[in-house]
């Protein structure tokens, strides 16, 4: 939660929205009664664009400094429609059914609003008081070279991770979860501090991301990748 000095003009629509603007003007009572009600409260959240099997939930996403991109989540729909578009058609959840069906990766509360909460998948996990899955669970299993990319991904990837010295190749593969989410992996081997969370931000600030996307990073000396070579080995 950010000063609230800095923030613009915020009227409360619902009680949520209230605990919310307490929390983040007050102290660990304020914080607490909000993280309380949270998973009780409807939470809005807009549907990515696409084709996708009927049991299978992609949300839209906006990208974050130095990590993967966090799913977009609302107070109000109000709140969705005014960052995502008029057409978003905003869709309510029950707060702990759709913290649950997410947790595995970050969340932002109310992105480009003056009150919100960025979530990791362990805060989340925190909410509604359940263990996170285990890593292997959170590595896809399976991947492939994507026909299709979001568009100027591959371009902004190539720009900034060619440039960085100590990344000594990139893939960029299409990849399956266990719990049948579908997105893209970024399987990139660098030397030393190659500062991937810079070069990720760069890469991403300018682009709408709507798909899942989650970065490893392993040693030159690993096998190669799958996908797109983003970097060519060197």
């Amino acid at each position: 939660m950010t000063d609230a000095a800095a923030r613009p003009p915020f009227e409360p629509l619902n009680d949520l929205e209230r605990l919310l603007m307490a929390a983040a003007s007050g102290g660990a009572e304020e914080r607490a009664a909000f993280q309380a009600a949270v998973p009780d409260h409807p939470l809005w959240a807009v549907r990515a664009p696409g084709e996708v099997a009927d049991d299978v939930l992609r949300l839209r996403s906006v990208a974050q400094p130095g990590g993967p991109a966090a799913t977009a989540l609302f107070t109000a729909a109000e709140r969705a429609s005014a960052v995502m578009g008029e057409a978003a058609d905003p869709v309510a959840f029950p707060g702990r059914d759709l913290l649950e069906a997410i947790r595995a990766n970050p969340a932002v509360l109310n992105p480009g609003h003056g009150y919100g909460v960025r979530w990791s998948p362990d805060a989340m996990a925190s909410l509604i008081g359940r263990p996170n899955p285990l890593p292997a669970d959170r590595y896809p299993t399976e991947v492939a070279r994507p026909a299709d990319t979001p568009p100027g991904l591959v371009e902004a990837l190539t720009r900034e991770f060619s440039a960085a010295p100590a990344v000594k190749a990139v893939w960029l593969a299409l990849a399956r979860w266990r719990d049948g989410e579908q997105g893209f992996l970024l399987d990139i081997r660098a030397d030393g501090d190659a500062a991937v969370p810079v070069l990720m931000e760069r890469a991403l600030k300018d682009l709408t991301l709507d798909a899942r996307l989650d970065v490893v990073v392993g040693s030159p000396a690993e096998a190669p990748g799958v996908g797109l070579e983003i970097v060519a080995p060197r």
